[in-house]
């Protein structure tokens, strides 16, 4: 007869979490941290004020996109934005902006016309999403969301975090003999 034992090891929160203090988890990005999120429950947040506020958000970009006011829709982003340009082959190879001016610089690569099209169609009322990130559809579009104060009188910050242009329906493009022409070819 064989006696198989599991011993159970706890480790200090400290390791489990390196390098953020106490209170924080890591984020995404290396060496970032953000504060750990208080369990919410039905009761306490306040679920249609956030998601009705979130939609509001989603139609002003809407418009800033649509009417090409680039330095209103730049200050609807929080830095580091993490965006794919609509041509980019690979949709996990992400690139960071650290600021406006750096989104400035490649608006158009950013906010390409397909881009445009998705974002000024899309229905404000399917955005989605938990208590701090809402998104679009599988995550073309998505929103980080700041809670302000104690819920459930609390209020919302939105920002735009993600913006993955290369995840959005491409129509094909051929050439005069029917072969595919990569978008890049063609911009």
């Amino acid at each position: 007869m064989f006696i198989i034992g599991i011993i159970g090891v706890q480790f200090p929160r400290s390791l489990l979490v390196t390098g953020c203090p106490e209170g924080t988890v890591p984020t995404h990005h290396a060496g970032e941290c953000r504060p750990l999120l208080p369990i919410e429950t039905d009761e306490t947040f306040p679920w249609d004020k956030q998601q009705a506020e979130a939609q509001d958000f989603f139609r002003q970009f809407q418009t800033g996109v649509a009417a090409d006011r680039r330095e209103e829709v730049v200050s609807m982003m929080m830095y580091p934005l993490r965006v794919t340009f609509y041509n980019d082959p690979k949709p996990a190879d992400y690139r960071f902006l650290q600021s406006p001016d750096e989104l400035l610089d490649v608006y158009d690569k950013v906010f390409h016309k397909s881009v445009v099209n998705y974002i000024t169609s899309y229905d404000a009322n399917e955005v989605w999403g938990n208590d701090y990130f809402l998104q679009t559809g599988t995550g073309q579009i998505g929103i980080s969301c700041t809670t302000l104060g104690d819920c459930p009188e609390c209020s919302f910050e939105f920002k735009v975090k993600v913006i993955r242009g290369n995840s959005i329906y491409r129509d094909t493009v051929e050439d005069i003999f029917g072969n595919p022409i990569k978008p890049s070819d063609t911009q």
